[in-house]
């Protein structure tokens, strides 16, 4: 992307826009509203002074100014239609929990914010001379911004030097220790990150740790052909097998809850254990780097 500049993406549609290069530009900076407050203060009994609760925060919304020019009215109107279209955001806007990707660049860093596009006004009075201008909205699922480059992390069950039977042998038997089936990760955040998980068969009960945050431990087999993936995200909080179906009652009490899988910014350990007889399963963890601001 260019500096200054922002896109809209969902399935079947991306638009650019803001950059002055561009037929649709910011006219001002892209505002963005703070996020609503959701509160449990109470007031206390028979004396001064109030009890907080737990505070929970809303998303934002980013406001446009956008100017469409054209050369001609009838390619400033064809412009201004082509961003109700994207703004329209038909495909998923009949669809629970789907969101847009809302990208911006600026100096250097390019961020993206999920959620749907909202207000849409045009005002096309001097598209006769050449220019429209479109206020337009767009909603955040919250107040986050987050990295546009994924990263992640792959561990194997069976790392390439070692591996074999631990003696001596006992029931069940267990082809490495724990802590060589562990390695270490960075999050470089300005804020927690939520992690996406994916394990990949063939393995049996798997588990995988983030040791001294989370857990997952499943209670469920994968064939060598077949993932599970657990995605922690505030706008999916999914567990989906081979890309098609949802398995959430396949964890185990112990698991962690899925809202509660945040990384904060730090360095860690990531484990991999279960049953897999062939060595071959691993698990991949990946995040994207969030941020409180542009």
């Amino acid at each position: 992307m260019r500096a200054d500049e922002w896109s809209l993406t969902y399935p079947g549609t991306e638009i650019v826009f803001g950059s002055y290069e561009t037929p649709i530009f910011n006219m001002t900076t892209p505002s963005v509203s703070d996020s609503e407050l959701r509160v449990a203060d109470g007031a206390r009994a028979r004396t001064d002074g109030v009890s907080f609760g737990s505070d929970f925060r809303g998303g934002h919304t980013i406001a446009f100014e956008l100017g469409v020019r054209g050369n001609g009215e009838a390619d400033v109107r064809a412009n201004v239609a082509a961003v109700a279209r994207a703004w329209r955001a038909d495909t998923i806007r009949s669809t629970p929990g789907a969101v847009a990707e809302l990208r911006s660049n600026y100096a250097g860093r390019e961020l993206v914010s999920y959620g749907r596009p909202r207000r849409f006004e045009p005002n096309q009075t001097s598209a006769k001379s050449g220019l429209s201008t479109v206020v337009a909205d767009f909603a955040c699922v919250d107040d986050v911004f987050y990295g546009a480059t994924v990263n992640d992390v792959y561990i194997n069950f069976v790392p390439s030097a070692s591996g074999g039977l631990i003696a001596p042998l006992a029931s069940p038997l267990s082809t490495t220790e724990s802590s060589d089936r562990s390695i270490g990760l960075t999050v470089d955040s300005d804020l927690p990150v939520w992690p996406v998980v994916t394990i990949f068969g063939p393995i049996t009960n798997p588990i995988v740790e983030v040791v001294g945050l989370f857990r997952f431990e499943l209670n469920h087999s994968l064939n060598h052909d077949e993932t599970i993936v657990i995605d922690t995200r505030s706008w999916k909080r999914t567990v989906i097998l081979n890309g098609i179906g949802s398995i959430p009652g396949h964890f185990f009490r112990t698991s962690t809850r899925l809202s509660k899988a945040s990384i904060p910014p730090g360095s860690y350990e990531l484990a991999l254990r279960g049953l897999d007889v062939t060595g071959t399963s691993h698990a991949r963890l990946s995040w994207q780097s969030a941020h409180p601001s542009i």
